[in-house]
């Protein structure tokens, strides 16, 4: 209780010196919420409601969602870290009282075909025309959503990627790549096998 007492203190100091900002154009912010310098938000829907911030919560990273659809929603007490990007076509739901480190990635979508015609004619007409505002313009583009339930701590490096569900209270160790639910209350990790051989 102390912690939470002392950041929303420093918290409080930074908005009032205006190194954070507790308003944004693109997005809703929940009482207290603030986004920090490095904070990015880019809603390419253009819809204010598709990216909300719950009460209390501090985000650093950057926020993206699709021109054709896609909807962010962090809840109270949260922190998402300096180049955590957090991407989606679909939905991406993070509970209460989530940590999420820095450097962390979280996808609902494959964002390209593996189609290799496929792909170049989408990024061409993202150069050409911007960003498709219908799901019919992107073939081979697959999108499901991601739920963080609450009280996850997503530690540095982690990848997350579409269709995934994180049950409450668990912990994802550094530089994992999740793409598969995890059961609530448990530490999730990948095996790392050192391979070691002479020069």
């Amino acid at each position: 209780m102390h912690l939470i007492k002392h950041l929303g203190a420093r918290l409080k100091r930074a908005l009032r010196a205006g190194r954070m900002s507790n308003t944004s154009p693109n997005c809703l912010l929940g009482q207290g919420a603030a986004l920090g310098p490095e904070a990015i938000i880019e809603n390419l829907r253009g819809n204010k409601s598709a990216i909300s911030i719950g009460n209390h919560s501090f985000c650093r990273g950057r926020l993206l969602t699709y021109g054709h659809g896609g909807e962010i929603s962090v809840g109270d007490w949260c922190y998402v870290g300096v180049r955590t990007e957090i991407w989606s076509m679909e939905s991406i739901k993070i509970g209460n009282r989530v940590l999420i480190s820095h450097d962390v990635n979280i996808h609902d979508g494959t964002a390209h075909s593996a189609d290799p015609t496929e792909r170049h004619e989408h990024f061409r007409r993202i150069i050409e025309q911007g960003h498709p505002v219908h799901s019919r313009d992107l073939p081979g583009v697959h999108s499901s959503p991601v739920v963080i339930e609450d009280d996850v701590w997503v530690s540095f490096g982690v990848t997350i990627l579409r269709g995934v569900r994180i049950g409450a209270g668990s912990i994802i160790a550094a530089r994992s790549i999740v793409t598969e639910d995890v059961p609530p209350g448990v530490l999730y990790r990948n095996a790392v096998t050192p391979i070691i051989q002479p020069l």
